[in-house]
């Protein structure tokens, strides 16, 4: 965590999701992350303690219990 912060990778991981979920979600439009910022040479996406209970909202909303995922049309 940088100056309460989090990685996607500690994001994804806050919310109970894989890094990789997370970023399928973000290039599908599904969630807007925040612009990358540069720490040395590298760009990471920073997310707030309010971007991740908005990313809870949106695996809640997706998401059984047991996380399995809600079928949609397209799944039947």
């Amino acid at each position: 965590m940088r100056d309460g912060k989090f990685t996607t990778a500690e994001a994804a991981e806050k919310i109970g999701i894989h890094q990789v979920t997370l970023q399928r979600w973000i290039r599908s439009g599904r969630v807007r992350a925040p612009k990358p910022t540069l720490i040395g040479a590298v760009g990471y996406r920073l997310w707030s303690l309010e971007d991740i209970e908005q990313l809870k909202a949106i695996k809640t909303a997706h998401y059984r219990k047991r996380g399995r995922h809600k079928k949609t049309t397209h799944d039947r």
